[in-house]
């Protein structure tokens, strides 16, 4: 009987120091599990990041560059430092944007740049250089569109503007001021079509 008791023990102790870190590796694995990250607070810190979007060809179809990048999962948001956008399309002109700050959700599908922002229209045909100082400017990268409610002064070669609240339409190539419209429009000189009619 002894020897069954001598034999015995060693097992039960290794069986019982088995099931006893087991137990403990359960519970800890369960407060683990249990303890799950803030989708509101940030996952990433980057300094110098470019973010570049491409469309289903494989052609880049814009680039943001910041100094400093911040990502929170929450509607996948980015924020970013000292930001700079750069759109291209193929037949249209460039647009570039540059703040201060930033922000993008969903992919950077939708983009706010706050603080003093400017937006570049590059040259396009006949047309000059369009630039924007503003601020909160939101653009939105699926429709090519830009705009903000806060005051805005335009130039455009020799023409000024100045507004609260514009709308800048990349495909149509439109500059809508949205109120308190103050405009200096220079005419160019045109070729007069000079042409003899039959007489009768």
């Amino acid at each position: 009987m002894r020897s069954l008791t001598i034999l015995t023990l060693p097992l039960m102790l290794l069986l019982m120091v088995g099931a006893l870190i087991w137990s403990l590796s359960r519970v800890a694995m369960d407060a683990a599990v249990e303890e799950k990250t803030d989708p509101n607070l940030p996952d990433l810190f980057a300094t110098h990041g470019v973010l570049m979007r491409y469309d289903e060809m494989g052609s880049k179809r814009s680039e943001l560059i910041a100094s400093e990048v911040t990502h929170i999962p929450t509607q996948d948001t980015m924020l970013f430092t000292q930001p700079k956008l750069i759109q291209t399309e193929p037949g249209k002109p460039t647009i570039t944007v540059v703040g201060v700050r930033g922000k993008s959700i969903l992919k950077a599908s939708q983009v706010w740049f706050y603080d003093e922002t400017t937006l570049r229209r590059a040259p396009f045909g006949e047309q000059a250089e369009l630039i924007v100082h503003g601020r909160d400017i939101r653009i939105d990268q699926g429709t090519q569109q830009a705009h903000s409610d806060a005051p805005v002064v335009a130039d455009m070669g020799p023409h000024h503007a100045e507004a609260v609240g514009f709308v800048a339409d990349n495909v149509a190539q439109t500059l809508v001021l949205k109120s308190q419209v103050k405009m200096t429009y220079v005419p160019t000189a045109r070729i007069a079509l000079v042409g003899s009619a039959p007489r009768q």
